[in-house]
């Protein structure tokens, strides 16, 4: 085979000659100047032009987030519980014939506009009976929380219905005694579950492991699975179940990316000192921000710290149907406006924990929705849990 690559420059036709080391390569033909790439003779390719470089993808921005809230309580079926990555956008009715829309607010409308006419008096019914699940629009919701008005007066008396005793103060924000029991084996149990190299290695140190390896699993496809390096561990508090008799220890595990620390749980049990692996991989990989960073039309279970929005800001973030409150994760990160609906379980325990400028830290399901003005907003589903403590739901 000759050293020399002889052949036509694919743009301008001009004979070229090129040593045979730069086969297949890129570069501007000394005529027209065009990117060619050179034959490769091993390969049996010709010589051709380098196309050209697409234009640079816009990243559209994302939209802010809602500061006041929705004009009605639910437009839309709400997205069934689901994995924190798992879409839960309903399909469409395949036996509806709707016109394809670009924007998916407007097929949802255009949707429920047809559905409406078509149906009238038995959706009507259906819209009624779901409103025990909040899936109905708010002319045909009877409000628990809120019972109709009479001729009487007796309103005034049903405001203070949401009792304070309905809701036991946290016990996360109870304060450690000056001296915590620190054990020995717990703090053993927690490095072997930290330096684990993999999540079937670490699952034998995990609370509820029958539930949780499956997650652990799933989530190692998602996530970086290895090690977690930590720089120092510290008890933080000490709780003992009244029921049990069992201790439940919260270290403290400071790493290079959280020198303050993670907040890591450790229960005794009959099996040995077993760690909470889902509230800490929720803390370490920030999963709350990244939610609320995240797409629309998603829900997940979080961790969090729950506060009234100041006096000025709460004025304009509620209305007849919704009432706002901050949430945040324990690491920090900027708290986030959420809306509450003005009636049953959930508002009134978000009502009696935060009375006063309380502080209140449940396990919360929320999801992330879209108005039909393109903001986001976040709404809170339920109180998963009061507290913190470990449970296998």
């Amino acid at each position: 085979m000759a050293e020399v690559i002889q052949f036509n420059c694919p743009a301008c036709g001009t004979m070229l000659r090129l040593p045979l080391s730069m086969a297949a390569q890129h570069g501007p033909c000394p005529n027209c100047e065009r990117e060619i790439i050179a034959p490769d003779p091993y390969r049996g390719i010709g010589a051709y032009e380098m196309p050209a470089a697409p234009p640079p993808r816009e990243v559209e921005p994302s939209q802010p987030f809602a500061e006041s809230p929705p004009v009605v309580p639910e437009e839309r079926k709400a997205p069934e519980p689901a994995p924190l990555l798992k879409a839960a956008v309903p399909p469409p009715d395949a036996s509806v014939q709707v016109p394809v829309c670009k924007k998916p607010q407007r097929a949802v409308l255009v949707l429920c506009c047809l559905l409406t006419a078509a149906v009238a008096l038995a959706v009507g019914f259906a819209l009624g009976a779901l409103s025990n699940q909040r899936l109905t629009s708010p002319p045909q919701v009877a409000l628990p929380a809120s019972p109709p008005a009479k001729a009487e007066e007796p309103p005034v008396e049903a405001k203070p219905l949401p009792p304070v005793p309905m809701i036991e103060t946290p016990k996360l924000e109870k304060k450690p005694e000056p001296s915590l029991p620190v054990s020995a084996a717990a703090e053993a149990s927690l490095k072997a579950f930290l330096k684990a190299p993999d999540w079937a290695a670490r699952s034998a140190y995990v609370l509820f492991p029958e539930k949780v390896r499956g997650a652990m699993e799933a989530y190692s496809h998602e996530a970086p699975d290895g090690p977690t390096a930590f720089k120092s561990i510290a008890v933080k508090q000490s709780y003992v179940d009244e029921k049990t008799g069992s201790t439940l220890l919260v270290f403290v595990v400071a790493t290079e990316t959280f020198p303050v620390g993670i907040p890591v749980a450790v229960k005794e049990t009959p099996g040995g000192w077993l760690v909470d692996w889902q509230a800490f991989v929720e803390f370490r990989d920030l999963l709350f921000p990244k939610f609320v960073s995240g797409p629309s039309d998603k829900t997940g279970r979080f961790h969090l710290i729950v506060t009234s929005p100041p006096p000025e800001r709460a004025a304009s973030t509620q209305n007849e149907h919704f009432i706002a409150f901050l949430l945040a994760s324990p690491l920090g990160g900027t708290p986030q406006l959420a809306f509450v609906k003005k009636s049953g379980e959930t508002f009134n325990t978000f009502q009696a924990a935060t009375q006063s400028g309380g502080i209140f830290t449940p396990v919360l399901e929320v999801a992330k929705r879209q108005a039909a003005d393109g903001q986001s907003f976040l709404e809170v589903l339920k109180v998963t849990a009061t507290d913190w403590m470990p449970a296998e739901n």
